[in-house]
């Protein structure tokens, strides 16, 4: 949860309950799902709302990596979960090592 983002919170937490509902509603359809929790993707809705490149430094050193996700990399986690039905009832935190504060 963040302070101040209750309805971006609340929609987010809504995904995940989503995906437990329906990976229950599928069972034995061999349809799976999963959820993916991407950390700041260097996207240009992130670009957008950072007016200079110091904001996007320090979004960045949140991450253990010190950088931002590049979104390849998430497409090749959805492609990963797509294809792997192990994956069915899973939450996938790729957010590169995102730190709370």
């Amino acid at each position: 949860a963040v302070a101040g983002c209750a309805s971006y919170v609340s929609s987010k937490h809504g995904m995940l309950g989503l995906m437990r509902s329906t990976c229950q509603d599928l069972q034995g359809r061999k349809v799976h799902t999963a959820c993916v929790c991407p950390g700041f993707t260097d996207t240009t809705m992130l670009r957008d709302r950072a007016d200079d490149a110091q904001i996007l430094e320090s979004v960045a050193e949140i991450c253990t990596y010190g950088r931002l996700i590049e979104p390849e990399e998430i497409a090749e986690v959805i492609y990963f979960c797509a294809v792997n039905p192990v994956t069915n009832g899973a939450v996938m935190h790729s957010n590169l090592g995102q730190i709370e504060r």
